[in-house]
């Protein structure tokens, strides 16, 4: 009897350690906190599941963020977690480290859990108005869980760290060759989108100014002569003489430029400077150690699953 009691706890020490794959099974105290040794690690990955590499890119742009924009913020990698739900265990995580700082709450955390085949942002209160949910979610589905489907978790976590930046700060860009076709893609449509709403105004406006009052045919009508006369120091008379080629008849057209007083507007021209840097105070000094602020997350953010 005391065999087997003692063979059953062993089994249930064991369930609770491993996951279902055999992987070790993490708890929110033994996630190591790398940014406690380290303010320019921002990737907890134990059980080494990026390559080297990837790592070094991924602390590279997080701790520009942070020296930037005061933005703290922790990348996860965990082989498991055993039964537990990757929100309650994301959200209790960032509440155990408290990343970000207390008065602005500015953290943000990626969990990524490789038995449960999921991906987490958790993101502060306050960042939640400039990464949204909807913008998490956009993010996961488009740079991350096509490559992690291919089994690429290294470029996975990268595009998906870099579109989080290009949000956040806005100086990186996404450089991926899929990310680059799908950007291109929608950059052209934009421009096009642009380029209609300055082309057909214009096109219209010139329609209507050569578009004859009588026989009503659109750019019928040729300037045949214009001249201009200076009515004072700072008004212009322009007059101009137009022809139908339909129909022959003359349309007489003035127009009166007042272009203000320039020399006195030229002593109250100034320049000013519109570029801002954004900061914000960071848990830790130097680089060979650091503490996130205590920050606090309401649970925002988004979770998918490939």
């Amino acid at each position: 009897m005391k065999k087997n009691l003692c063979i059953l706890l062993i089994s249930l020490c064991s369930i609770l350690t491993f996951g279902a794959r055999g992987e070790m099974a993490y708890c929110v105290e033994t996630v190591p906190n790398v940014y406690a040794t380290n303010r320019t690690l921002h990737v907890s990955d134990p059980s080494a599941i990026l390559s080297a590499s990837t790592t070094t890119e991924i602390n590279r742009m997080l701790t520009q963020l942070e020296d930037s924009t005061g933005i703290q913020s922790l990348v996860v990698m965990l082989p498991s977690i055993g039964h537990e739900d990757i929100f309650e265990f994301s959200h209790s995580l960032f509440k155990h480290l408290g990343i970000g700082n207390k008065e602005t709450n500015n953290g943000f955390l990626i969990l990524y859990v490789a038995d449960q085949r999921k991906i987490r942002f958790t993101t502060g209160y306050g960042l939640e108005g400039h990464l949204p949910d909807a913008i998490c979610k956009r993010i996961q589905e488009r740079y991350m869980i096509p490559h992690f489907r291919e089994g690429n978790t290294d470029m996975g976590m990268l595009e998906g760290v870099k579109a989080v930046v290009v949000v956040l700060d806005g100086s990186m860009e996404v450089s991926d060759a899929q990310g680059e076709d799908i950007s291109g893609l929608e950059l052209i449509f934009t421009l096009l989108l642009i380029l209609g709403m300055i082309v057909v105004p214009i096109w219209l406006i010139h329609r209507q100014k050569h578009t004859c009052p009588r026989c009503h045919k659109a750019g019928s009508l040729k300037l045949i002569s214009q001249s201009t006369h200076k009515l004072s120091r700072t008004r212009t008379c322009i007059k101009q003489t137009l022809l139908c080629s339909a129909c022959g008849h003359t349309v007489h057209r003035e127009h009166i430029n007042d272009s203000g007083d320039l020399d006195g507007m030229a002593g109250g021209m100034f320049m000013g400077s519109m570029l801002g840097g954004r900061g914000g105070s960071r848990g830790g000094g130097g680089f060979m150690g650091g503490s996130f602020g205590g920050g606090r997350s309401g649970g925002g953010g988004a979770t998918s699953g490939w």
